[in-house]
């Protein structure tokens, strides 16, 4: 009786240890912006954007605007570099293009904005884009493919 309680417990250390760990960790493409030095960046991290403003001068300081987001696969130890932002599958629009939000009811409905940035999101299996208004204040936000069309 104690042998086969042995095997089974062998058997059961060697199944569960013989299985591959991933880790994974979310990228963030920023906008930073310094409001004492009055200048702005653009960069990717994997810190979020609550600790990235606490560890570079706080909210007085630093303001964000999260441009884009994704799921890495791996970690960053040893000073490794986040991974790059996943392309965009099949663009409707580039980079520059002018476009028109498609959005009944929605406050941004039927506004004039340019395309900054687009990558594809896996789990809603769409490209987003990010579309910056200059009109509005130089607000930016991200929007599903679906939601515009190119400007008249």
């Amino acid at each position: 009786m104690i042998c086969i309680t042995r095997w089974k417990i062998t058997i059961l250390f060697f199944l569960l240890s013989s299985t591959a760990v991933v880790a994974e960790y979310r990228a963030y493409e920023l906008e930073v912006f310094d409001r004492i030095a009055n200048t702005s960046r653009k960069l990717i991290t994997s810190f979020s954007p609550s600790d990235f403003i606490q560890v570079n001068g706080g909210p007085q300081r630093i303001g964000i605007i999260i441009r884009a987001s994704w799921i890495c696969y791996g970690d960053t130890s040893l000073y490794k570099k986040v991974c790059p932002i996943p392309k965009a599958i099949n663009p409707r629009f580039q980079q520059g293009d002018r476009v028109q939000i498609v959005l009944k009811k929605h406050l941004t409905d039927q506004w004039l904005g340019v395309i900054e940035n687009s990558f594809f999101r896996p789990g809603l299996r769409s490209n987003v884009y990010g579309v910056r208004f200059a009109e509005r204040g130089n607000l930016y936000t991200r929007y599903y493919e679906s939601n515009l069309k190119k400007a008249p």
